[in-house]
């Protein structure tokens, strides 16, 4: 159970072993891996304890949630939401693994949680491992006390940072710091959907279960401990529309929820056999009332052995997060993860709640979320990542979705590392070096929205490439008549768009004109028109078929995006493409009066748009066509890949090239540069959530070649590859030229984020 570099030492008939290491991570959840992962690629010796034999927590083989994040299952106004990092990483380990389907999907789970944690040297997991105590001394951590279930051996661990990512706060609650429980008044944070006064609600767990169609009918009888439909009043308000529930034989009904009334924490046992005896109760409801015919046969594959949990302690930090930070997505000078799901906030007495089951709180692209929440305020050393950390039960709702957990963890990883390169607690790093955190976490592809790379490469190199994609999608797949508004959104390299084409058809026999707002907004991260710049016309002549040249003469917003809105007219019919290019997208707008297609993940509008609501998730194959802008937009040129944002920011920040394979980047030293690390980080399809299989836009194969300034040229040849960042170490001399050859993509038009040295 050693490795080296730790110390472990046997006492009192090996029953209590005490491990000395850098860096104490309770909880293997998201955050909890992540934690441990990020501090111990920075060099720390880390002890990992989970009370459980898997990891994952809620995204665990043994719970069964799907791990998601600010992407909202890709419909967050920002678009290009999904998170960099490590939870990037996870989830396309698990998309290289699953390539040729020899995974079942629990043990694809566990295979990559596992290699994870065992491919990292620096780490020591401890499973079926449970934290019960700690001890303390003037304000800090001095000893953290687990025992294995199993064998009953004790673990006194010794470091000098700890991070509680359980979940419940066990570490923290052993260590005695302040937190809440429940949700707060409206007057304590003056949120607008806090009740009137606080109480001890939480948001309640969730059993999953699954069912298989077995081809044939199947009986089901429930066990004697199931719920009979009988005592399920709620079953027949169960499809009433707008109340987030339902029945289906398809399994996995996360409104399947208890527990909000009671203590999660200490009523846990209780609350999971409520939930037990729901679901093998709620599945004969379905299989034997006789009013879901489809469910004949259907079969219960499996229920899962444990409830997820949503909520319970949230310890107090530096600041407390909430909604009004979220919705006005504040500034933090101490930003080290972004956040963007909705504020989720669910029923407090789940299935039996006569309200909805959740309240769906719009997040209008993504937020900030500041390292003061992730530290406690009492204890020196402690850090926290997951659900547990500093946030309102109104910001929990967003917050608690497990890839943003895994950002958390990441975070606060990486900030244990540099307390101790720094010799500092926690609160002294967020002060005092705050930059260095932010900058450390850049250099590994944590999103950080608005965050400027410090990198060299940037200003030391300039860039050319032998191809560059052209901003136009100028192949028209099919046409679609113009029933509603449609708006045409642009990311611009320059501060006008004078003119541009779209196809258009008039099939009617009479002249009639194409009516188009142009409209702005101020986030560079999101695609939100706040206000309407202009409005024009253009007419069309009878039978027109082809480009039409509009000329809106529009100012570029401060998003960097001008959104072309095109007003519904039935004569008109408007040329569609399947591929959805970085920086354009085709959005629906909703009128007020008009929205019946809308719900409650349509995007809501600021009124002076003119719109009520926005959509981009319909029929993502239909992207308005367009070609021949002026000025010329070179949005994909060589010199984005040395952008300092590694993600669409106002601009694409992406160089792509068109036409066969191979294609070839090549940076040109134009002063004296050198580092140790090279990353380079490729395009991954930032917009889909979840990623079924490895992005066809994912550069497969590369090689890198680097010339350094006294003729020694290396190359480094990357084959197969799975990862978004590639980062390799270099020689610690001048650099001459850097020259990035994509030579296959896994099926799509690959290209580069960020080329940087540090």
């Amino acid at each position: 159970m050693t490795k080296s570099g730790f110390r472990e030492e046997n006492a009192v008939n090996d029953k209590v072993k005490e491990i000395t290491c850098d860096v104490t991570v309770a909880g293997g959840g998201i955050a909890g891996i992540c934690a441990a992962v990020a501090a111990a690629r920075e060099g720390c010796r880390v002890v990992l304890i989970n009370d459980r034999s898997v990891l994952g927590g809620n995204a665990s083989s043994e719970i069964g949630i799907t791990m998601n994040g600010a992407s909202h299952l890709g419909l967050n106004a920002s678009i290009y939401a999904r998170e960099g990092g490590l939870p990037e990483e996870i989830r396309l380990r698990m998309a290289a693994y699953a390539k040729g389907g020899g995974y079942d999907t629990f043990a694809l789970l566990d295979a990559v949680y596992f290699d994870m944690i065992y491919e990292e040297k620096n780490i020591v997991l401890l499973l079926n491992t449970g934290v019960y105590d700690c001890e303390t001394e003037h304000g800090r951590i001095v000893r953290c006390l687990a025992r294995h279930e199993i064998s009953n051996v004790i673990y006194r661990i010794e470091s000098p940072v700890y991070i509680d990512a359980t979940g419940n706060g066990t570490l923290a609650f052993a260590a005695g710091c302040s937190y809440r429980m429940g949700r707060e008044g409206i007057e304590e944070y003056q949120e607008r959907n806090a009740p009137p006064a606080p109480d001890s609600y939480t948001m309640g767990n969730t059993f999953y279960f699954e069912t298989m169609d077995c081809g044939h009918e199947v009986i089901y009888t429930p066990p004697a401990f199931a719920k009979k439909p009988e005592e399920m009043e709620f079953l027949k308000d169960i499809h009433k529309p707008g109340n987030h529930r339902g029945l289906s034989v398809k399994g996995a009904h996360w409104s399947f929820e208890y527990g909000g009334q009671m203590d999660v924490v200490y009523d846990s046992e209780e609350i999971d056999l409520e939930l037990r005896r729901l679901v093998y109760g709620i599945w004969d409801y379905i299989k034997n009332s006789g009013n879901y015919p489809e469910a004949k046969n259907y079969a219960l594959k499996r229920v899962y052995a444990r409830s997820g949990a949503r909520e319970s302690r949230r310890f107090l930090g530096g600041y407390v997060l909430s909604q009004n930070d979220i919705e006005e997505k504040r500034d933090f000078e101490d930003a080290v993860c972004t956040g963007g799901w909705p504020m989720d906030v669910h029923a407090p007495l789940g299935i039996y709640d006569s309200a909805p089951a959740t309240e769906f709180i719009p997040v209008t692209g993504v937020y900030q979320i500041p390292f003061r929440c992730l530290y406690s305020s009492e204890i020196e050393n402690l850090m926290f990542a997951g659900r547990n950390v500093s946030v309102t039960h109104i910001a929990l709702g967003s917050v608690r979705v497990m890839a943003t957990c895994g950002c958390m963890g990441q975070a606060v990883g990486t900030a244990a590392a540099l307390c101790r390169e720094l010799s500092v607690d926690p609160g002294e790093l967020g002060k005092e070096h705050i930059g260095l955190l932010r900058r450390r976490l850049d250099e590994r592809d944590q999103t950080i929205i608005g965050y400027r790379g410090n990198g060299t490469a940037m200003e030391y190199f300039r860039a050319s490439a032998d191809t560059e994609r052209c901003f136009e999608n100028k192949k028209v797949d099919q046409c679609r008549r113009l029933d509603r508004d449609l708006a045409l959104a642009l990311m611009l390299e320059t501060p006008h768009l004078d003119s541009l084409k779209l196809w258009v058809e008039n099939d009617s026999e009479e002249e009639t004109v194409l009516k188009y707002r142009i409209l702005e907004g101020d986030h560079m991260e999101t695609f939100l028109p706040e206000r309407i710049q202009k409005q024009m016309q253009q007419p069309v002549q009878p039978g027109f078929r082809g480009w039409l040249r509009l000329e809106p003469g529009a100012k570029r917003g401060a998003d960097g995006k001008v959104y072309l809105s095109l007003s519904a007219n039935e004569s008109l019919a408007v040329g569609m493409c399947r591929e959805r290019l970085i920086g354009a997208v085709t959005l629906r707008m909703y009128t007020e009066g008009n929205c019946q297609e809308c719900n409650h993940d349509s995007v809501p509008l600021h009124p002076e748009s003119g719109y009520r609501y926005l959509d981009h998730r319909y029929n993502k194959d239909e992207n308005l066509s367009f070609c021949d802008l002026v000025p010329a937009q070179r949005v994909y040129a060589p010199s984005m890949a040395l952008s300092p944002y590694s993600r669409p920011y106002g601009k694409p920040n992406l160089w792509l090239g068109e036409g066969e394979y191979p294609r070839t980047l090549t940076l040109n030293a134009v002063g004296p540069a050198a580092g140790r690390i090279l990353t380079v980080t490729f395009d991954t399809d930032l917009t889909i959530e979840p990623i079924r299989e490895l992005p066809g836009c994912l550069a497969r194969d590369a090689d890198i070649r680097i010339l350094y300034g006294d003729g020694e040229e290396v190359t480094e040849k990357i084959r197969d590859n799975w990862r978004r960042q590639i980062r390799l170490s270099v020689r610690h001399k001048e650099i001459r030229e850097i020259r990035i050859t994509i030579l296959r993509s896994w099926g799509g038009e690959a290209g580069i984020y960020g080329v940087n040295l540090y």
